[in-house]
């Protein structure tokens, strides 16, 4: 009931005329659900998945939909996250869309993020481990190197109900990397100067992000 009211909630925000990023993940499902029922049709979706993709066909939006290289802007971009701090320091990639979530949630004029209130959180990352895509042929020699110059535990990921590891939409392979202690920001940076690596799931740049939270009764507050 919380990601329906957050959906309901999102759709306001979305005007005629507008090019939309369609977030990956349970929550943006919804918000593509919520969009095919009551929001405009005078717009143009951007998907960030092959998932969003689909399901957004499948309701009836196939026609509006476009990929980020055709479109000129990005006017708003609507996503969920698996971890939000205070300061809107974002952790996501739990769904294995991170790469193109970036490109279209950081290139978005403005960038509304959708949660249920446990997800709220102190530092980044608590409960979950930090994704960061990868070249396949290189992905054992980043998980290395990670480990050796941050510290911690390196995996790749192969939990995707397939034998072999988690392939992403843009054919890169996913480690899981759980860090001795918080993070600062700045780790965003400092992964991606790693040869090797392609775009990690700290969002640490997007401040300026409309955080909309859901509490258990359904009640939706911004952070």
């Amino acid at each position: 009931m919380s990601k329906v009211a957050l959906a309901r909630e999102a759709v306001n925000f979305v005007k005629s005329g507008m090019v939309v990023g369609l977030g990956s993940g349970s929550t943006a499902r919804e918000f593509i659900r919520a969009l095919a029922e009551v929001g405009p049709r005078d717009v143009v979706l951007v998907p960030t998945s092959a998932d969003s993709e689909i399901l957004a066909a499948e309701l009836g939006l196939g026609g509006l939909l476009r990929p980020l290289w055709a479109v000129d802007r990005v006017d708003l971009a609507v996503d969920g996250a698996d971890e939000v701090t205070r300061e809107k320091v974002l952790l996501k990639g739990r769904g294995g869309a991170l790469l193109r979530e970036k490109l279209v949630d950081y290139a978005a004029r403005q960038f509304v993020v959708l949660i249920e209130e446990h997800k709220l959180v102190d530092r980044i990352p608590t409960r979950n481990p930090v994704p960061i895509e990868v070249v396949p042929w290189a992905w054992r020699h980043v998980a290395r190197e990670v480990e050796r110059r941050f510290g911690g535990v390196v995996k790749l990921r192969q939990d995707g109900g397939k034998l072999g590891p988690v392939v992403t939409d843009s054919g890169n392979y996913i480690l899981d990397w759980t860090p001795p202690s918080a993070l600062d920001p700045s780790a965003e940076d400092a992964l991606k100067l790693m040869p090797g690596v392609v775009e990690t799931g700290i969002f640490a740049k997007r401040r300026d992000a409309v955080v909309l939270v859901a509490r258990e009764d359904g009640k939706v507050y911004t952070l």
